[in-house]
């Protein structure tokens, strides 16, 4: 009966399929070419879901009943870039220990086999410029969970057990970090672009200093209300929900302040960091500096780097290292958004050892060629509408919107930044682009950061006028010398 069912949908299919194009003149030669109705569809709003509660906590709310569930969700505005020098990893493991440390009126063993048991979610993590929670369970078991989150966030334990426990874990990942290259080569390119302080590094000295009262101290001094953004949604009544966290989270005690974290600029030091590693193929990111959001020219940069390899396997990169040449499986470019210091523009990829410099000229030569001729008309328009039609795709539920948003204040971003986003987007022209491509493309100017085997790479050194020899200042190290550099 299975394989018969099989055979009739197949044959209904393809009957249908016939039907579908029998009044067009031929079939599409592929699926961008089906015609669709336009999409109805405009960007929500912020504003109906925003709230300032009456213990002064920013939120966005949305009632959803489609499933019986609820998600909480928030921002603190504190991170890596400041754990204090020598005790690198402090927000890590203070994150970590939120979660898995016990609080006052749960022991931790308690608290883990009371989320399960109830299936309730619970994460916190922290990032470079924020912590991030969140939150969710089943609608019945709301009372719980905020409980939960309130424990969590503002009743924290730190039992002495499970602070060991945790920084023995973050020592042991320490010692494997680098055994593969990917995350090597993350690290050396945070070390070649910045330096200082947003490339320091948690080390098992650095680790191994914190104690438990630099947990309880940060602690109180940024787990404040006045500190945070959050975001609500699911089966739940919104004026309900409202006076529920006013009650979970603590009465603020004023504004934050306006800057949290300390000055960065991207600052290369070397033209090029090499990590050797022996490896049978070489890990390389070649960067540059960018700007700092918010701007007016990450708009169009954003559609100058989809046209040059942010869409992967159709970009310029792609198609021409990747397609033509076969020289790496995985291209690609980026303009990094950054809200909190300067971000940079590179370009990636992997390709064997042999192939090193080849696959570095190529690369070049296309930055060259889009900064020197520009983009099509047609990839203006593809560009556009892959940044545009994929819009939509943000906003897909409640939950989707307030998290957006709540995001976008975290961002101090207009109100109005989503609405106004796909206007930006399409009114740019061609001369924008060429504009942007020669502020912020200089082949010249890249930072080369490099993981591979020098003893093969160097044998096929030189090629299209290209050669590694030739950049200067240049530093060779092994993987466990990165956290060491300046």
């Amino acid at each position: 009966m299975p394989q018969k069912n099989l055979a009739f949908s197949l044959i209904f299919l393809l009957l249908y399929s016939c039907l579908v194009f029998a009044k067009s003149d031929k079939i599409p030669d592929s699926p961008a070419q089906i015609p669709f109705k336009p999409l109805d569809w405009k960007v929500p709003r912020g504003e109906p879901y925003r709230a300032v509660l009456s213990n002064g906590l920013i939120i966005y709310i949305a009632e959803d009943n489609i499933l019986p569930l609820v998600s909480i969700s928030g921002y603190i505005k504190y991170g890596n870039l400041n754990d204090p020098k020598g005790k690198e990893g402090l927000c890590t493991v203070l994150a970590a220990l939120l979660r898995t440390g016990g609080t006052l009126k749960y022991q931790s063993d308690s608290l883990d086999a009371l989320l399960d048991l109830y299936a309730v979610h619970a994460k916190i993590s922290a990032g470079e410029t924020q912590f991030q929670f969140s939150f969710s369970c089943l609608a019945e078991y709301l009372d719980l969970c905020l409980d939960v989150i309130h424990q969590m966030l503002f009743q924290p334990a730190f039992e002495d057990k499970k602070v060991k426990k945790s920084v023995d874990l973050f020592v042991e990942e320490v010692y494997h970090r680098f055994e593969n290259p990917g995350p090597i080569l993350h690290a050396a390119y945070e070390k070649a672009m910045y330096g200082g302080v947003s490339s320091r590094m948690p080390t098992v000295e650095s680790l191994r200093a914190i104690t438990r009262n630099d947990l309880v101290q940060l602690h109180q001094k940024i787990f404040k209300t006045e500190n945070m953004l959050c975001a609500a949604s699911g089966r739940f009544s919104r004026d309900s929900m409202a006076k529920r966290l006013s009650a979970v989270f603590p009465k603020s005690q004023g504004a934050p302040p306006d800057s949290l974290f300390p000055a960065v600029r991207v600052h290369p030091i070397q033209k090029m960091l090499f990590v050797n590693k022996v490896i049978t193929q070489s890990y390389v990111k070649l960067g540059l500096p960018f700007l700092q959001r918010p701007n007016p020219d990450y708009y169009a940069v954003s559609v100058l780097n989809m046209v040059l390899g942010g869409e992967s396997f159709t970009s310029r990169l792609g198609a021409r290292i990747r397609s033509d040449e076969g020289l790496t499986y995985s291209i690609y470019s980026n303009a990094e958004s950054n809200y909190f210091y300067p971000g940079t523009f590179y370009v990636e990829f992997h390709t064997k050892s042999e192939s090193t410099c080849r696959a570095i000229a190529l690369s070049l030569a296309e930055v060259q060629r889009i900064k020197t001729d520009g983009i099509t008309q047609d990839e203006l328009e593809h560009a556009k509408k892959i940044l545009i039609d994929g819009f939509p795709s943000m906003f897909r539920s409640p939950e989707d919107i307030v998290e957006n948003y709540s995001l976008n204040e975290y961002f101090k971003r207009p109100s109005d930044h989503f609405a106004t986003y796909p206007h930006k987007i399409e009114a740019l022209t061609l001369q924008n682009i060429r504009d942007v491509a020669q502020k912020y493309l200089d082949p010249s100017a890249f930072t080369y950061t490099i993981v591979g085997d020098t003893s093969v790479i160097f044998k096929s050194d030189t090629i299209s006028g290209f050669s590694l020899r030739k950049l200067k200042p240049s530093r060779f190290i092994e993987p466990d010398s990165i956290p060491a550099l300046p």
